[in-house]
C-alpha cells in the first residue's frame, strides 16, 4: 500500500561545555510520532513512526513509513502506511549495491507486524507486512546482515520476546521469551555480541506514560542464539543499551539513571548524569568519533532532551533543549549516519544536525556547604552565590524528593517530610552540577 506526496511542512562535582546544534527538520505531521529512523545514503533515508500514541481505535490510528532524500531538510513521501498500525523500530543492510530495509511494529499492541521489502519486487523501497502472532506486539528490529534479522517486544501476558528471521523478515522464529518485562531495543556490537534491554516506558493513549516497576539487560554471545540475563533493577526498566566497544557500554533507565560497563556486560556502575529536574531517558547512542548522544523528555511534554558525553559515557551533561520549539517536546529514539549527519525521531517532528559540537565557556564553579550533617529535622545550605540556586534532594535511588532554591547565602530546607537514609543535596548552576552527602537521622 502506498501514496506519494510530500508532507506539509505539514556523586561530584563536575562541568560540561558540550553543546550541537540541532534544529527542527522540515517533516511535519501534528498527530505523528516520529520513532525511529535509518539511512542508507547521506541524505536519503525513512522514518518509521505511528499516530495518537497508539490508539484508541483503528479509525483512529495509523502507522507506516516516510522517505526523505534531503535529510529530512524540506519534507519527505509517505511510501507505505496502513490503519491500526504503530512502527517503532527500523533498520537497513546494505547488500548488493541496494538497501534492505526491514521495520517492526503492532497493531495497537495486539499482532506484532514486519514490514520489509515486496518479494520480487525490483524496488527496494516497496513494502508489504508480515504478521507473525497475536496478542504479542515489537518494539525493536536489528539486522546481523542482510538476510539475518532479530526483533523483539512483548507478550499480553507480560513477558518479553526475540523472535528470529533468516530470509530478510518473511518467516520468523521465535528464540527467547524473558521473563517479566517486554523488550525495548536491541543492539548488535558484532555478529556474535549482542544485548537486549527490558522494561522500558510504553507511550500510551493521549500521551500517557507507563515506566515499568523493573527491568533488566540480556546478553547473547552467539549471535542471538541464546539470551543471558546480565543487569536486573527493582526501580524500573530499561529503554536502550548501546556500547562504544566490545567493553564499553551503557543503558539508559527510564527515570534518568544511564548504566556503564567496561567489562563487556559483567557488572553495571551508575555514571554521571548532570540534569536537573525529572526526565524519561528514551534512547542512546555512539558516533563512531566516539561521542556519546542520549535522548529524554519530562514527563509533561514541556522540553525534549539531549544529553551528550566525550568520555565513553561515564559522564552525561545537556546538549540541547527543544523547550524553545513549537513542536518535538517528546524524543523517542537517536541516529547517525555518520559524524555529520544525526536525526532525533520525535513527536510531532524530527529533529536534525550536521554534527557539529560546540565549546561553551565555563561558569566560574558554584561552592556551597551544608550542616548539620548528620541532621534530624532541618540543614542549612550555606554558598557564596549571590543569586538564587536551585535545589535538589536526591535520594539513594536517584528519584528527586524535595526541590526549593537558595534565599541569600544562608537557607533553611525543612527535612521533616523527609524519611531517615542517605541522600544528596544537588546545587544546580546553568549546566554545572554541585552535590554533597547528607544523612537524614
Amino acid at each position: 500500500m502506498t501514496r506519494s506526496f510530500l508532507l506539509a511542512t505539514v556523586l561530584s562535582s563536575a562541568t560540561f561545555s558540550l553543546q550541537a546544534q540541532w534544529e527542527a527538520s522540515g517533516i511535519l505531521a501534528i498527530t505523528n510520532h516520529f520513532s525511529a529512523c535509518a539511512f542508507h545514503q547521506v541524505d536519503t533515508g525513512l522514518f518509521v513512526y505511528g499516530a495518537n500514541n497508539p490508539g484508541p481505535s483503528p479509525s483512529a490510528t495509523e502507522g507506516g513509513i516516510i522517505r526523505t532524500t534531503d535529510g529530512a531538510s524540506g519534507g519527505g513521501g509517505y511510501i507505505w502506511y496502513q490503519p491500526s498500525m504503530f512502527l517503532e523500530d527500523i533498520d537497513v543492510k546494505m547488500a548488493g549495491g541496494k538497501p534492505w530495509y526491514i521495520a517492526a511494529g503492532h497493531e495497537l499492541y495486539n499482532r506484532s507486524v514486519v514490514v520489509r521489502k515486496t518479494l520480487g519486487s525490483p524496488n527496494p523501497l516497496q513494502f508489504d507486512s508480515v504478521r507473525t502472532g497475536t496478542s504479542r506486539y515489537y518494539r525493536a528490529i536489528r539486522m546481523r546482515n542482510d538476510l539475518v534479522a532479530f526483533a523483539a517486544g512483548g507478550t499480553s501476558m507480560g513477558d518479553g520476546i526475540i523472535d528470529m528471521s533468516v530470509d530478510t523478515g518473511s518467516t520468523w522464529a521465535n528464540i527467547a521469551v524473558l521473563p517479566g518485562q517486554p523488550v525495548s531495543r536491541l543492539h548488535f556490537v558484532n555478529d556474535q555480541l549482542g544485548f537486549a534491554a527490558t522494561g522500558g516506558y510504553s507511550r500510551l493513549f493521549n500521551n500517557g506514560l507507563l515506566q515499568p516497576d523493573s527491568g533488566a539487560i540480556y546478553r547473547s554471545t552467539n549471535g542471538g542464539m541464546d539470551w543471558e540475563q546480565v543487569h536486573s533493577s527493582t526501580v524500573t526498566g530499561f529503554s536502550d543499551v548501546e556500547f562504544q566497544t566490545a567493553e564499553i557500554g551503557v543503558a539508559t533507565r527510564n527515570d534518568g539513571v544511564i548504566l556503564r560497563t567496561t567489562d563487556g556486560g559483567d557488572t553495571w556502575t551508575e555514571a554521571t548524569v548532570i540534569l536537573s529536574g525529572e526526565f524519561v531517558l528514551t534512547s542512546v547512542v555512539f558516533r563512531n568519533d566516539g561521542l556519546g548522544f542520549a535522548s529524554a523528555y519530562r514527563a509533561d511534554g514541556s522540553e525534549g532532551i539531549i544529553l551528550s558525553s566525550s568520555d565513553g559515557g561515564a559522564s552525561w551533561g545537556f546538549n540541547y533543549s527543544t523547550a524553545g520549539m513549537n513542536g518535538a517536546r517528546r524524543i523517542y529514539d537517536l541516529y547517525f549516519f555518520d559524524n555529520e549527519h544525526g536525526y532525533a525521531s520525535a513527536h510531532w517532528k524530527p529533529l536534525v544536525t550536521q554534527g557539529l559540537v560546540t565549546a561553551m565557556p565555563q561558569q566560574d564553579a558554584i561552592r556551597f556547604e551544608i550542616f548539620p550533617n548528620p541532621s534530624s529535622d532541618v540543614v542549612i545550605v550555606r554558598t557564596m552565590e549571590e543569586a538564587s540556586l536551585p535545589m535538589e534532594l536526591i535520594d539513594a535511588m536517584g528519584r528527586v524528593v524535595l526541590r526549593t532554591s537558595t534565599s541569600g547565602r544562608e537557607t533553611t530546607i525543612d527535612l521533616s517530610g523527609v524519611k531517615p537514609g542517605l541522600y544528596r543535596v544537588r546545587a544546580i548552576k546553568g549546566m554545572e552540577v554541585l552535590s554533597l552527602p547528607l544523612m537524614r537521622l
